[in-house]
């Protein structure tokens, strides 16, 4: 049982200044699986490439928003992350380019971070979320039992709701350390987007 963690969720940042991309998805074969938590080394080419929206801002973080939940980081990002134990069979780095708003390739390597794990922890009477019959569809509000999360599980996803990715409050403690930029949570019954 972990009950001194707390568990946030990845959402979409509005921040008018940040660069970000729209087109993962059509530029990923088998979309749905990786929003959903499926191995993809060797189905997706490390000649993928995305290109910076021309309607969004100058920043570039070291989490990259995108419109379609996926997280992308830096090679910065990686590292910090793989420090903090995002590594082994839990985890896939899939490398991308990304490209300016003119279709310059960036130098910067950046990495789809696709978690494996799946982990079926939602409050369902304090979550608040959309359902057909037994089948989450959606999740707005996300309230995590923390005694079903495995003590050393820092990053997964929900297993409930696969494309919804849970962090743990001390990994975002650790990005907020090194300095990393973009990272947008939002807390235990805060409402997200994604």
């Amino acid at each position: 049982m972990n009950n001194e963690m707390a568990y946030q969720v990845f959402s979409i940042n509005s921040d008018p200044r940040l660069a970000y991309l729209e087109d993962v998805s059509a530029n990923v074969p088998d979309y749905m699986q990786l929003t959903d938590g499926v191995r993809l080394k060797g189905s997706i080419p490390e000649s993928t490439t995305f290109t910076l929206s021309e309607e969004g801002g100058d920043m570039l973080c070291d989490f990259v928003e995108n419109t379609s939940g996926t997280l992308i980081v830096s090679t910065r990002a990686r590292e910090a992350l793989e420090a903090e134990g995002i590594t082994g069979d839990d985890f896939e780095y899939l490398p991308v380019t990304l490209k300016d708003k003119r279709g310059r390739a960036l130098k910067s390597r950046f990495y789809i971070v696709n978690p494996l794990q799946k982990v079926e922890c939602m409050d369902r009477e304090r979550s608040k979320f959309s359902a057909y019959e037994d089948e989450i569809l959606s999740v707005q509000r996300l309230v995590v039992r923390q005694e079903q999360v495995p003590a050393e599980s820092k990053l997964f996803r929900l297993g409930e709701q696969p494309r919804v990715i849970v962090i743990r409050s001390d990994l975002v403690k650790r990005i907020q350390e090194a300095q990393l930029t973009g990272l947008f949570v939002v807390g235990p019954g805060e409402k997200f987007t994604w």
